[in-house]
């Protein structure tokens, strides 16, 4: 994904960058440079939809980069195998590229003020393809957030303000090889192996990571009782079968997650079909849906 390092006096900073990212001192800028010399909003750097462009909205006399002369006073923003395009304001701050990439869907933590990616994005919302769902919606795409909407995470230390920075939507090149919409599916997973394959008539699909586990914690419920269980209750049952006991409740939401994004990778289609959730008091259920049956080898 396109990433761009910003600094200014001994201060260096990263951050993933939006399609359309501002550079500046104001507090909407996502790179924000605190320093008196620079603009509220000094730069603007876009995706073209096939490369990286800036253009000074302030300041251009002491505005230097040396990136291609385009259309209507944009530049390139490039990167070589040496090192990247750097605009420069004087010798107070400057820009870098670091990484090319098309724009990808990552988090802002408002409070903390940081993005937020990779690892630490997963425990937080559910990145599905060019979407951004969080954890809660347990999948669904009507709830996929769009870009620069802020959403709440909760967490053990209290709730978490975040912000989705999503690009524009591409459209879909791959056909899905299963779809849970269509008719009946059978799952078997080895619990030694962690591997579990969806098999919907001729066609199977094979997944494999920690994370299938949660596929048995559902179907052991639904065999002995009515599938439903609260986070406590799965838990529960997710350590029994060999998940992390040191980690908190969440980590089988997390699971959940990670399973429908590695489902989505292998082209399952309609993944918000897999699991459901109600209310029940305080508490929010989950169950395994009744089209999908579960076989596992211990």
């Amino acid at each position: 994904m396109g990433a761009l390092m910003y600094a200014w006096a001994d201060r260096r900073h990263l951050t993933p960058l939006a399609p359309v990212t501002l550079v500046g001192r104001a507090p909407a800028c996502l790179a924000r440079i605190d320093h008196p010399a620079c603009p509220s909003h000094w730069l603007e750097i876009r995706w073209s939809g096939t490369q990286w462009q800036w253009r000074p909205l302030a300041a251009p006399a002491r505005s230097r980069g040396t990136g291609r002369a385009l259309a209507d006073g944009w530049q390139s923003l490039e990167r070589n195998a040496n090192h990247g395009t750097r605009v420069a304001l004087g010798a107070d701050a400057w820009v870098e590229l670091l990484d090319d990439g098309p724009p990808e869907p990552f988090a802002w933590d408002v409070l903390a003020d940081r993005p937020v990616e990779g690892p630490a994005l997963e425990e937080v919302a559910e990145l599905r393809g060019d979407q951004l769902l969080p954890i809660a919606a347990e999948g669904d795409p009507a709830a996929a957030l769009a870009d620069g909407q802020h959403w709440v995470h909760p967490t053990p230390d209290g709730p978490r303000t975040l912000r989705a920075h999503v690009p524009t939507p591409f459209p879909p090149t791959l056909a899905v090889r299963i779809d849970l919409r269509h008719g009946h599916t059978e799952v078997l997973v080895d619990l030694r192996t962690l591997k579990a394959t969806f098999r919907q008539g001729a066609t199977s699909v094979t997944v494999q990571g920690s994370c299938v586990r949660t596929l048995v914690v559902y179907q052991r419920a639904r065999d002995e009782a009515d599938g439903w269980l609260s986070a406590i209750e799965a838990w529960n049952v997710w350590v029994e079968l060999g998940g992390n006991r040191d980690l908190q409740v969440e980590a089988v939401a997390w699971d959940r997650a990670r399973l429908r994004r590695m489902l989505d990778r292998a082209r399952v289609g309609n993944l918000d079909l897999l699991f459901e959730q109600r209310k029940e008091g305080p508490f929010v259920k989950v169950r395994l849906l009744p089209r999908i049956d579960v076989d596992w080898i211990p």
